[in-house]
């Protein structure tokens, strides 16, 4: 009982804020629900909202996008991530810790001022990166933010830019919890670096790895901010994520049954994306 009234407080707030929105949005997502029109919840239309998302060219672009950004950002801050932490755990110690106090300073602005900071680095006139292009005579092959083609790349790379120090950091954790016996057993072996990173490092980290994936997969699932600032879905819908299209139909359009619909079926995805891992990231047997 001393139990269940230790955890009563923080089930409370669970329910209140989590638990009763998603009913409602569940009970809205049945209905033809039209933002500010006073009319209640409207006509009862069972699924038809879901099925309706499968068959709008919209909602299809939107699904595309965010799989195809979700892959993107994920592999490039992994895999950064990844390999700055590896390097500066070689450095000594002090210049390793200042180099990841630099490293985290992207991570500690606001996504709205990181999407800002890289409409400016963008911008085609006073931009960073057209200068440089510009200077190496380079600049047609960049279509930036205004091209269907690269717009979602430059907001994946702002993306990445913005969340690799989170994964330094936690991959930095991990590795300082690999035995250096094991290196110095596979050094009396003869094995080379490669040789040790793949057979000693990526196996010891493998649950942090589940562990990171799990939480910046989900993040940039649900992406919104960064990419609202900077494209805000265009151009030709080709940045057009799934919270932005939800956003868009909900407060713009005013379709918050459908808007509910489409924000119920980016949790369902994101459920069977990234709910097998939680089992790792919960059990504490498995991160040992």
């Amino acid at each position: 009982m001393t139990g269940y009234l230790l955890l009563s407080p923080a089930f409370l707030i669970i329910l209140l804020v989590m638990i009763v929105p998603l009913l409602f949005g569940l009970v809205f997502s049945l209905f033809d629900f039209q933002f500010g029109s006073g009319g209640g919840l409207g006509a009862f239309i069972g699924l038809r909202n879901y099925l309706g998302f499968f068959r709008n060219s919209s909602g299809l672009q939107s699904l595309k996008v965010t799989f195809m950004f979700t892959a993107i950002a994920l592999t490039g801050e992994l895999g950064m991530g990844l390999l700055i932490a590896s390097l500066l755990m070689r450095v000594p110690a002090n210049l390793g810790s200042l180099l990841r106090t630099i490293f985290c300073i992207p991570m500690l602005i606001s996504p709205i001022v990181v999407g800002l900071i890289w409409r400016y680095v963008y911008d085609p006139t006073y931009g960073v990166v057209y200068g440089l292009l510009r200077a190496v005579g380079l600049k047609s092959l960049f279509g930036g933010l205004s091209t269907p083609g690269w717009a979602l790349v430059c907001v994946a790379f702002a993306d990445i830019w913005e969340t690799t120090p989170f994964m330094i950091l936690v991959i930095t954790a991990g590795l300082a919890c690999v035995p250096p016996e094991l290196y110095e057993a596979a050094d009396i072996d003869g094995a080379g670096r490669t040789r040790k990173f793949v057979s000693i490092t990526i196996p010891m980290l493998n649950k942090v790895l589940a562990v990171v994936i799990l939480v910046r997969g989900g993040d940039a699932f649900r992406v919104f901010d960064i990419i609202y600032v900077l494209t805000a879905g265009g151009p030709a819908n080709s940045t057009l994520s799934l919270s932005i299209y939800a956003f868009k139909e909900g407060f713009v359009k005013y379709q918050m049954g459908y808007a509910m619909a489409v924000s119920l079926i980016t949790l369902a995805i994101l459920a069977g994306l990234f709910g097998p891992l939680t089992k790792i990231s919960t059990n504490p047997e498995q991160l040992r």
